[in-house]
């Protein structure tokens, strides 16, 4: 996994779009783009804004190395304090498998997202145009 796959884990670990994420941390939405889709390398200033803004381990980011949030440093506890029995079993599961199936349950859970993006923004649509409508 290389960095541009860290940044986005901890963008989607925090529940942030690349929008909102830019935004949060001060960086250009392009340039978190081209971060993620391995196009450039961010700078050591773009890594110390995602790790301070987003709350994610430098080291991490930089290596895969140790715990990806720094509130788990500071506990001595290399998990989120959020995640639940459930995401816990699931974690321990993917980390049980190879690379190329981590990759292609990464890859469905990433187009499951992007469906259910584009679900929502059509649900949103539709409800804009029925109350234009209903104000015509």
């Amino acid at each position: 996994m290389g960095i541009n796959d860290r940044i986005r884990l901890a963008i989607e670990a925090r529940g942030l779009s690349l929008k909102e994420a830019s935004k949060a941390c001060g960086l250009s939405y392009s340039s978190l783009q081209n971060w993620v889709g391995g196009f450039r390398e961010p700078r050591p200033e773009a890594l110390i804004a995602l790790g301070s803004h987003l709350g994610i381990s430098i080291d991490w980011l930089l290596t895969g190395e140790g715990a990806m949030l720094r509130s788990a440093l500071h506990t001595g506890n290399n998990e989120d304090p959020a995640t639940s029995p459930q995401e816990k079993a699931i974690l321990a599961l993917y980390r049980s498998l190879g690379e190329s199936d981590q990759r292609e349950i990464q890859s469905a859970a990433e187009e499951k997202k992007r469906i259910r993006d584009i679900e929502q923004r059509l649900e949103d649509l539709t409800v804009a145009l029925a109350d234009v409508k209903r104000h015509a």
